[in-house]
């Protein structure tokens, strides 16, 4: 856990607090075979795909609203291509505009085959200004009575309000397809009442 605006982290438990990983050193020619591939397709080629796939999730992300008209998702970020990449990160809302936990969507898409990332994606500042956690909010999670050595992200969760914490990002890129995208929407639509 760590914050920008609160100006703490707590590390991890044990030797998991200082390791950042193992490079894969082995795949390294990997990198030769994988820029010739790019360079075979052309980087236009790529660049029109994935803007045609991000605007098309962008599009249907923004239509979509509960019964009661609360929007599904909001989504950080342009609306449209322009200065945009094929990164969309978005939070999702219920029908009443409470936050639906970012590990929940994860966990739902893992069930329907899904891959996406959540979380704050190693920005803890524009996280936290993102989501509209102030810094008031934030020192007093860190300050109150058994959060001075450890805050668990439930803890921390119910901290703030129940304001979520983190969010959802959903990539289109070179492997991206029709059915990606698709399947995307139509898992999202089942998050509306």
């Amino acid at each position: 856990m760590a914050s920008v605006q609160g100006d703490k982290y707590y590390l991890a438990e044990a030797p998991a607090a200082f390791e950042d990983g193992t490079l894969d050193y082995l795949n390294i020619p990997a990198v030769e075979i994988g820029l010739k591939h790019i360079r075979s397709i052309g980087l236009d080629t790529i660049h029109t795909r994935v803007q045609c796939l991000t605007g098309w999730l962008l599009e249907g992300l923004s239509e979509m609203k509960h019964n009661t008209g609360v929007p599904l998702a909001r989504v950080y970020g342009p609306l449209d291509t322009i200065k945009r990449g094929g990164a969309v990160t978005a939070n999702f809302f219920d029908k009443d505009g409470q936050p639906i936990d970012h590990r929940f969507i994860e966990a739902k898409a893992n069930d329907s085959a899904i891959s996406l990332r959540t979380g704050c994606f190693c920005n803890p500042g524009a996280g936290e200004i993102a989501l509209g956690i102030s810094r008031i909010e934030l020192a007093g999670c860190f300050t109150s009575p058994g959060h001075t050595q450890r805050l668990s992200l439930d803890d921390f969760r119910l901290c703030i309000d129940g304001k979520s914490s983190g969010a959802v990002r959903v990539s289109t890129g070179l492997v991206s397809n029709f059915e990606d995208v698709q399947g995307f929407l139509q898992f999202a639509e089942g998050l509306l009442t």
